[in-house]
């Protein structure tokens, strides 16, 4: 957090196109760190019913960056441009030193663990029943970097799933902020009170996004309300290309956000579910989240200023991947459903694990194919 702070803060004193490169190259290999970092130590803290919520929380801040952004912009660009310092470098500098604070805070503030919890706030018996919640995640692995962990994770086909719907996630995310302000600019609105109009869009899917969240938490199903999220940003997308209307078409925006904002803490949960060991659930994320990120390139192509106003190109793209999301989230889902159903043919109901029977099928490499584990689906 710390390094990315400064990187943005560094890129209001870039004065040609090699910094502004070298700064965003910089910044985003330290927001690599913090994009997978932060709901690895989630899933740390948080029972496993627990999870969806706390990452929306997490992943929430960003969506409500995106509408509290919008407003920054407006602010700045009416009452404090100026010539001595262009707005966009000002931008960055607001955006930048925050951040390098909290990250400085975060060193004291924020433990790695239950067991590092040693913050002054916390009381010797809200410690113990931390590390007791952690359990039921089946957070007992002492190891820093299991390679045998590491392989697993490689070699677990839910992986290729996770990546697929990460993929197409990932390219309808990054196409967004691509085709939001050309929406607005034909809605007649420029400059300042564009940002204005990229707020209302924000507001809706951070809403919708707290609302999946807890919902997925309270039901116990993450691929079920992946696919619902798909198929309301599906029905964006057909709004947005069968109508020539504006207000129409600000509406299939909004619900385009609504329906893949909330599946980033969805598909961030599910994974942490799914895997046992500190080392495979990490490696996990971080190859799905790769394989996403990859792609987002994609979606930063697609709409083309050849192709405006209607951009049929660019949304048939993002419908095909909303059905890949909904197809691929399907399939796992029926897959797993039926892998427990197995396990509770055979074996009957899962039994609690003490600590030694959970170190136990991590030290042994079994894992989450341990006959009293349970995906969550």
């Amino acid at each position: 957090m710390v390094l990315w702070g400064v990187c943005s803060t560094s890129m209001a004193a870039a004065n040609n196109r090699a910094g502004l490169i070298a700064t965003r190259f910089f910044m985003g290999v330290f927001e690599s760190g913090v994009g997978i970092g932060a709901p690895i130590v989630i899933s740390f803290f948080y029972m496993p019913n627990e999870l969806a919520w706390r990452q929306a929380l997490y992943f929430g801040s960003a969506t409500f960056a995106g509408a509290f952004g919008g407003l920054i912009a407006y602010g700045v660009a009416t009452h404090l441009a100026n010539e001595q310092l262009a707005p966009w470098r000002l931008l960055f500098i607001i955006e930048g030193i925050p951040t390098i604070f909290l990250g400085i805070l975060s060193f004291f503030l924020l433990p790695n663990s239950p067991e590092n919890l040693e913050a002054w706030f916390v009381t010797p018996s809200e410690k113990r029943v931390a590390i007791e919640r952690a359990k039921t995640g089946y957070n007992t692995d002492t190891s820093l970097l299991d390679k045998r962990q590491l392989v697993a994770a490689f070699t677990d086909y839910k992986n290729i799933f996770y990546c697929v719907i990460y993929i197409g996630l990932n390219v309808t995310l990054a196409s967004y902020q691509s085709f939001l302000p050309t929406i607005i600019k034909l809605m007649g609105y420029a400059d300042a009170k564009a940002q204005l109009m990229t707020v209302p869009p924000y507001e809706c899917a951070l809403a919708f996004l707290l609302i999946i969240s807890w919902n997925s938490d309270r039901t116990k199903r993450r691929g079920y309300h992946i696919i619902f999220c798909a198929l309301v940003a599906c029905a964006g997308y057909v709004l947005l290309i069968s109508s020539t209307m504006l207000g129409a078409n600000y509406a299939g925006a909004c619900l385009v956000a609504m329906g893949i904002y909330p599946i980033v803490p969805l598909m961030l949960s599910w994974v942490a579910n799914n895997n046992i060991g500190h080392t495979k659930r990490a490696i996990s994320l971080a190859i799905m989240n790769t394989c996403g990120q990859s792609f987002a390139t994609v979606g930063t192509q697609i709409f083309k200023d050849k192709t405006a106003p209607r951009f049929i190109l660019g949304y048939s793209i993002c419908i095909a991947f909303t059905g890949v999301i909904m197809v691929m989230s399907l399939v796992l889902v029926l897959t797993l459903k039926h892998d427990n159903a197995a396990r509770q043919c055979e074996f009957g109901d899962p039994k609690p694990l003490t600590d030694e029977e959970q170190r136990d099928i991590i030290e042994k490499g079994i894992y989450d194919k341990h006959k009293g584990f349970r995906y969550y689906i």
